[in-house]
């Protein structure tokens, strides 16, 4: 199948601006004018514990918040959803950075307890090397995604390009892990936990992990809109307050966060808990963003085509950490 070719991100994030239902309404406007409580609407997966969890502990409510999650897939719908008017607040990976360059009217305010590439390339498990899969059917995602780049830049550091592979879009992390599963392609790219579900079932091996082949490299941020900051900047320092509060929380009771997580998300229980066992304990709760790894993805994204070249911003820019409890 044809390989997509690489979009510029503020043609597709204005245009999608503009599309009718492009993203769902959480409320009517008038209801969230109406509300006590400051609305922040906040776009990310359906998953993300910190929120999710920090909403049901009351911990967002306790700084007055109203905390809304806006469940996208994908960080170019977040970034869209920010441009639209339809988002406060989001938080997702590199096309943060894509979004800031190409003119959407967001900052970074923080960084989420996990910023590094979390994608793993996980193929059929009788593949041993990633060379094997030349001519092979992948899907590494939406084009201008962080798993698609993820798996731009392993290749790269193989000595391949995209065009040595067959690539299509399997869409939603549960289609292509049924694709995996039904062998229509033979290797796709995504989170950890979903490695690891491929393994602990026996129909697929993490082959590689992208963290390995970034180097010194943020990948995910929180940011927050222009609007929304200039409007209501003590919500935004309200709203970091509660986030850190609940991230303590996980990290000293993560038995308690990851049965949440199984139970009220839904989480595939035993790949969900191997990973976040292993992760919660290295969180940084602090909210401060990595600067030099800031710079080196805004470089890394540039070579990738994501960014273009003639763009001159950097992270002193683009971060805005006043708002962080010290």
């Amino acid at each position: 199948m044809a390989i997509v070719s690489r979009m510029n991100m503020l043609a597709l994030i204005m245009m999608s601006a503009f599309l009718t239902g492009c993203v769902k309404k959480v409320e009517n406007l008038d209801l969230l004018k109406n509300n006590s409580k400051t609305v922040i609407r906040f776009a990310t997966g359906s998953g993300n514990l910190p929120l999710n969890f920090g909403i049901k502990k009351g911990f967002f409510a306790e700084q007055g918040i109203d905390l809304k999650i806006v469940a996208l897939a994908g960080g170019p719908a977040s970034v869209t959803a920010a441009a639209s008017g339809e988002a406060d607040f989001g938080g997702v990976g590199s096309p943060i950075l894509v979004g800031i360059a190409a003119g959407v009217p967001i900052t970074i305010v923080a960084s989420p307890p996990h910023a590094a590439q979390n994608f793993v390339l996980i193929s059929k498990p009788q593949y041993k090397s990633f060379a094997e899969l030349k001519g092979k059917t992948v899907s590494p995602g939406n084009v201008g995604g962080g798993s698609s780049d993820a798996f731009i830049t392993i290749a790269k550091a193989k000595g391949f390009k995209s065009s040595d592979f067959q690539v299509i879009n399997t869409g939603t992390s549960a289609n292509s892990l049924a694709a995996l599963q039904a062998g229509r392609v033979e290797a796709i790219i995504e989170p950890e936990v979903t490695g690891v579900k491929a393994e602990l079932e026996g129909f697929g091996k993490i082959l590689e992990h992208a963290v390995d082949y970034f180097g010194h490299y943020q990948h995910s941020f929180i940011f927050a809109t222009n609007r929304f900051i200039k409007e209501k900047p003590e919500a935004v320092r309200a709203f970091l307050v509660a986030y850190r509060k609940t991230l303590e929380y996980i990290k000293a009771h993560p038995e308690e966060a990851i049965k949440f997580a199984v139970t009220e998300l839904q989480q595939d229980e035993k790949p969900y808990t191997k990973v976040y066992q292993k992760e919660i304990p290295k969180w940084n709760t602090t909210g401060k963003v990595d600067f030099e790894g800031t710079d080196n993805a805004i470089k890394i994204l540039k070579e990738l085509g994501d960014i273009a070249p003639d763009v001159q911003i950097t992270a002193k820019q683009i971060v805005n950490e006043q708002f962080l409890t010290k």
